[in-house]
């Protein structure tokens, strides 16, 4: 299994929150080895490296992907991978708890637009994990047919099901969002992402203006807008890492813009790539429509590297506007920005190192012990009061 082997130090270990030992369950669309993982993947392989020194068990059941093994197991870790992407969640319920891990004391539901209904079936403790509310990018990415999917598999569950639910979330922008959909504001916890700063710190910068891009190509991110900061500043590149569905559509309007000897597709990267492109870039820059916090701008942070991003969602926490960068209102101004920053050494350098000082603020640590808590408290809260024989065991029973 990639990336399994612990980073950690010994003091790390020791510094496990109280407690036996629990079975975790978590239930996700992919795992961090998905080519898609992104952000999703990278909060959850983090936290589960410090839950493994910590003397926990972790079974993970995720959407498998193209030359994907079903099953991968190494020392307290396994993950069973099922169906794909989409058709995991039918799957999963289906199966049922006792059927996916009977050994399993909590049961961590990370939601990325879909649920797995978990309210209907599984009568172990939950907590629930939302990055952020994908009604707005349903509509970005399906047009008139997104506010149905939306609804039907976000909204409408999220409203009738899980209210009495504990969740996570990566920002404050996120917990107001899922707490419009009925849950109250109390049973939120906010856990910001981390940031491991022994692998991301300043490295050797680009001799050319250098923006970069680093995440899925979807059309809700909007990588179209980098390409106007490339009209206003000739002499710049800009470095497009990650894949998507919508690489294409990119492609095509990079050509019509006659841009293709300065924008570098590099599809998707490996964790040394990324790092070096880290801190080679000038800026990270990104336009999403949504963001839950943005784990990107914090491993910029880290190589001292400023981000310009839209006034939006979790971006808003993620970057200090005028600090660690420069957050946008349109997309004139966010080009405006880049160029900014570009064009002003002393400026960008301010900013880099305001970055990284304030990313050493954010602890992976930190993130896995509260959500270790939240699993207690919900093992504490519990009270059994049904088979968890999966969804359609109950309706025969």
């Amino acid at each position: 299994m990639h990336g399994l082997t612990s980073t950690h130090s010994d003091e790390a270990a020791q510094a496990a929150p109280d407690g036996d030992s629990i079975h975790i369950l978590v239930l996700t669309d992919r795992d961090w080895t998905h080519p898609q993982g992104g952000g999703t993947g990278t909060h959850l392989h983090e936290q589960v490296k410090f839950w493994l020194d910590w003397g926990h068990s972790v079974t993970i059941v995720a959407g498998g992907y193209p030359g994907a093994l079903p099953i991968e197991r190494e020392g307290n870790l396994t993950i069973k991978r099922i169906g794909s992407r989409t058709t995991v969640f039918p799957r999963v319920i289906m199966r049922g708890q006792k059927s996916l891990e009977p050994r399993a004391d909590v049961a961590l539901e990370v939601i990325n637009g879909i649920t797995f209904l978990t309210p209907l079936w599984m009568d172990i403790p939950r907590v629930g994990m939302i990055h952020h509310i994908h009604k707005e990018h349903y509509v970005r990415e399906m047009g008139g047919a997104g506010k149905f999917a939306a609804a039907a598999l976000e909204t409408i569950p999220l409203k009738t099901l899980y209210r009495d639910t504990a969740f996570l979330t990566v920002s404050d922008s996120t917990a107001a969002e899922i707490a419009e959909h009925g849950v109250p504001r109390e049973a939120i916890q906010v856990a910001h992402n981390g940031v491991d700063t022994s692998s991301l710190q300043p490295g050797l910068r680009a001799e050319v203006p250098t923006i970069l891009y680093l995440g899925r190509l979807k059309k809700y991110k909007r990588v179209e807008f980098l390409l106007d900061a490339l009209d206003l500043v000739p002499d710049a590149i800009l470095e497009i890492a990650g894949d998507g569905d919508n690489r294409e559509a990119i492609e095509v309007e990079v050509a019509r813009r006659g841009l293709g000897a300065r924008v570098r597709l590099h599809g998707f990267v490996t964790e040394e790539e990324k790092v070096e492109l880290l801190q080679r870039a000038w800026l990270n820059v990104t336009a999403s429509s949504v963001e839950g916090w943005s784990l990107v701008a914090l491993e910029s942070a880290a190589c001292s590297t400023p981000t310009v991003a839209m006034r939006v969602g979790g971006l808003r926490e993620a970057v200090v506007d005028h600090e660690t960068g420069l957050l946008s209102d349109t997309r004139e101004q966010m080009a405006a920005n880049v160029q900014r920053l570009l064009l002003d050494d002393d400026l960008r350098a301010q900013m880099g190192e305001a970055a990284r000082l304030r990313s050493a603020t954010f602890a992976w640590e930190r993130t896995a012990t509260l959500t270790i808590e939240a699993f207690r408290d919900a093992m504490a809260a519990h009270t059994p009061n049904a088979k968890s024989g999966g969804l359609v065991g109950k309706l025969r029973g």
